[in-house]
């Protein structure tokens, strides 16, 4: 590696992210263009930024020259052996240099595989390990997935870096990569109980998703027909809740800002909405396994979990509808792990509010800020409802 750091080349920290590091590339290749800059390093400054760039900009080369400062840092921490003073460590290292004809040659680094075995890689190693666990119960899936890169271009055989690979795939919706990737770590580990709960989950997973395919080329006008009839009698429902709770309730209620005291109509016919749109994207084949984007945990190598992100959005809605899908696309974004499935919910879910506060003319403002606190908890109970009758 050589001994310039890109980073401070470009001068942007280690955790820079893609749209910041083009944008400072940028500033500074018009700043040292060698037709813009007239100073004698120009040319030699703007090929070193150059150089930095296509490093860092590159997941896959970065990765490993992220592991590769680690490990250089790594040794630079270590302990010295030698307990003498600085006069007598400063003696002994003159006297190693005036005896270096004499002395062994350094051993090479071990190869790839055996690297984890090594205290010096292993140190880097395991710090990538928990940064990458931490990035994962964050759902950072860019940054674990770049953590556990790093670890298998020092060790290939490490099962948890696949392990947390399968989990980004999981989350991402890549059934065929997560397994692959639970594979490789169960034939590496094959004595962890999570690892192979997860292996069978997944698999389980893509034997479903495989049936569903092969149904899908075997007849695949009347699997589209059942879905458009599913979807188009999950519409006409609730326009037959929407035009009952406008009938039952008058128009208004008596105190629109309290839902307790809302008319029963209005107060039941919301939630059943709700769970009647869930159930007809989940048997239609719009959203996927509310299992699998709802209940997805990242368990670390001790045994602790996260809470599912289905929980937290169902508790969140109970207190504010919007706020939570809010939230939920605000940091979704920023992690990389925005769910189509979750935000055709919130989607839906909205719709279904818009359509009663349209209808509920004399308290169209509580409804609309208020009714989605019921109908997205049903609609997550109507999607599980519609997973177990599709399968």
């Amino acid at each position: 590696m050589a001994t310039e750091n890109h980073y401070r080349t470009l001068g942007v920290p280690e955790g820079v992210s893609a749209d910041e590091l083009k944008r400072r590339f940028r500033e500074l290749a018009r700043v040292w263009h060698p037709d813009v800059a007239r100073t004698a390093d120009a040319a030699e400054r703007f090929k070193s930024i150059n150089e930095a760039y296509r490093i860092l900009s590159n997941p896959v080369t970065r990765a490993r020259y992220d592991a590769e400062l680690r490990l250089a840092a790594a040794r630079a921490a270590r302990p010295r052996t030698s307990g003498g003073s600085t006069s007598a460590g400063s003696a002994r290292a003159s006297h190693t240099s005036r005896s270096t004809s004499s002395s062994p040659p350094r051993p090479e680094a071990p190869p790839r595989e055996r690297r984890g075995a090594d205290p010096e890689y292993g140190y880097v190693i395991a710090r990538l390990l928990a940064d990458a666990r931490t990035a994962m119960h964050r759902l950072s899936l860019f940054e674990a997935m770049r953590c556990c890169r790093a670890v298998l271009n020092l060790d290939s055989r490490n099962a948890e870096a696949h392990e947390i690979l399968g989990d980004v795939c999981g989350v991402r919706g890549q059934v065929d990569a997560a397994i692959a990737h639970y594979t490789i770590a169960l034939q590496l580990d094959p004595r962890n109980a999570r690892l192979r709960a997860k292996f069978e989950r997944a698999a389980a997973e893509g034997a479903a998703s495989s049936a569903r395919g092969q149904r899908h080329a075997d007849s695949g006008a009347a699997l589209a027909a059942r879905q458009a009839a599913a979807l188009m009698l999950g519409l006409s429902v609730i326009a037959v809740i929407v035009a009952l709770v406008a009938s039952g309730s008058g128009g208004g209620l008596a105190d629109p800002w309290v839902p307790w005291d809302w008319a029963p109509a209005v107060f039941l016919g919301l939630p059943a909405a709700g769970a009647v749109a869930g159930l007809a994207c989940a048997y239609a084949g719009l959203v996927r396994p509310a299992r699998t984007e709802l209940l997805m945990t990242t368990g670390s190598s001790s045994g602790r979990s996260v809470v599912p992100m289905g929980v937290i959005l169902v508790v969140l809605s109970l207190v504010c509808f919007w706020l939570a899908g809010l939230l939920y696309a605000g940091a979704a974004s920023l992690q990389e792990a925005l769910s189509r499935s979750v935000v055709t919910a919130f989607i839906v879910c909205a719709c279904i509010v818009g359509m009663f506060a349209a209808v509920l003319s004399g308290a169209a403002a509580p409804v609309l800020i208020l009714g989605g606190n019921m109908v997205f908890p049903a609609f997550v109970g109507g999607w599980a409802l519609g997973d177990s009758m599709r399968r």
